[in-house]
């Protein structure tokens, strides 16, 4: 899996410090799709008279900042109401920088936010919940958070780590210790390779990146089968095993060929088929596949295990997982 650069622009300041560091190339690149969102957000004015245009552009100035003032503060306001959920702010003004193992987060903070935020905490009984935090504070204790914005929350690094504990819950091995450090940023971000597009998640050498703003709305609509953090952990699940093959289950390695065998049909029939259970992206390739298979897995269960009950099996054979008949508790 290649390095790649990860640029934020927010669509409105000055353009992102990352460009001086790109060949000039892709500086050139990068300009011209940011110049191309510019003039998508720009207006032509019909009368061309100079005081309009003048108004206009106080207008769009004042409206601007206030869209990305809201933009933000939307994201944000979602994850804390006072500000002893803020987290301490590091020396770096631009990227705020947090080491897991520093963060020190006591338990009832942490099943706080899962008791908001988590429909799969919130399915568990005692017990699991037990075993669900502690693999979360082992986890997190060997990443590292950089956050690309003014401000970071606690929640940032406790449902990032959730997610990722919620889809190896039932495997005995689950660190992921490839993926050392989660660039989480306010919205969509710039990928530089293999081409340059937008993106709100993608995994990128020894990094998960993430778009924050995105990554809520997974949490917000927990059964629409589309879960931004949850499509990435999942491919980021896929490299360790097969790709790094270290650390790895060894029994989700060996049962996985039967995904493969029962999603190989699928992909093949939800290709031919419409209307899908899958998404058009789902079809670009069996990796993308692969990764949204495990968002509808969490989020929509009883519709895969309807439409496609062998694959349903395989997959909930490959996580030791059955969330659509046994609410978890059997993972006690």
């Amino acid at each position: 899996m290649p390095q790649d650069t990860t640029i934020y622009w927010d669509g409105y300041g000055q353009l992102p410090s990352e460009i001086d560091s790109l060949p000039l190339e892709q500086q050139q690149q990068v300009l011209a799709i940011i110049h191309k969102k510019r003039d998508e957000l720009s207006y032509s004015d019909p009368s061309g008279t100079y005081i309009f245009l003048i108004v206009f552009i106080l207008l769009f100035s004042i409206a601007a900042i206030y869209s990305n003032y809201k933009t933000k503060k939307s994201a944000n306001e979602n994850i804390a109401t006072d500000s002893d959920d803020l987290l301490p702010k590091p020396a770096a003004p631009d990227v705020l920088v947090y080491e897991g193992h520093l963060l020190n987060f006591e338990n009832d903070l942490i099943i706080a936010v899962l008791e908001k935020r988590s429909a799969f905490f919130n399915t568990l009984n005692e017990v699991a919940q037990a075993k669900f935090i502690m693999r979360l504070k082992k986890m997190m204790g060997i990443k590292t958070f950089i956050i690309h914005d003014v401000s970071g929350f606690k929640e940032m690094p406790i449902l990032i780590c959730a997610t990722a504990i919620q889809i190896s819950f039932g495997l005995d091995t689950y660190l992921l210790p490839n993926f050392t450090s989660f660039n989480i940023y306010p919205g969509a971000f710039l990928r530089t390779q293999p081409f340059l597009r937008f993106l709100i998640g993608n995994v990128s050498g020894n990094s998960i990146n993430l778009s924050w703003e995105h990554f809520l709305q997974g949490f917000e609509l927990p059964s629409d089968g589309q879960n931004v953090a949850m499509h990435e952990l999942a491919h980021a699940l896929y490299y360790q095993t097969f790709v790094v093959e270290e650390n790895v289950d060894q029994d989700f390695r060996d049962t996985f060929a039967h995904f493969n065998d029962h999603g190989n049909k699928v992909y093949e029939a939800e290709k031919r088929n419409t209307p899908r259970l899958y998404s058009d992206y789902a079809m670009r390739d069996f990796q993308e596949f692969w990764a949204e298979s495990i968002e509808i897995f969490f989020e929509k269960p009883t519709q895969l295990k309807n439409k496609y009950p062998d694959l349903y099996v395989a997959i909930s054979n490959l996580l030791n997982q059955d969330p659509a008949t046994t609410a978890l508790q059997y993972l006690a």
